[in-house]
C-alpha cells in the first residue's frame, strides 16, 4: 500500500495540503516564566492543557496579556 507518491511529475508530499499547512505554522514554546505563572492559577489538569493549546501559537507577549487576564477572572 502506497500513502505517499513520491514522483517529482506528481509534486510529492509537499504538495498535500496537511504537510503545507503544518510547515506554515509557527511553532512557539512557553518559556518558564510563563509555565509557572500558568501552574499557580487555579485550574484543572484539563483546563490547563486547554490554555497551553491557546498559548502555544502566541507570542510570549500576548502568552503573558492572555495570562494577566486570565489571572484577574480566576481570582
Amino acid at each position: 500500500m502506497l500513502l505517499i507518491n513520491n514522483d517529482e511529475n506528481d509534486g510529492g508530499f509537499e504538495t498535500l495540503d496537511v504537510v503545507r499547512r503544518y510547515f506554515n505554522r509557527i511553532f512557539t514554546i512557553l518559556s518558564k516564566d510563563v509555565r509557572e505563572q500558568l501552574s499557580d492559577l487555579n485550574l484543572s489538569k484539563d483546563e490547563i492543557k486547554e490554555v497551553k493549546k491557546e498559548l502555544s501559537f502566541l507570542s510570549e507577549e500576548k502568552q503573558k496579556e492572555y495570562l494577566k487576564e486570565l489571572a484577574k477572572d480566576n481570582k
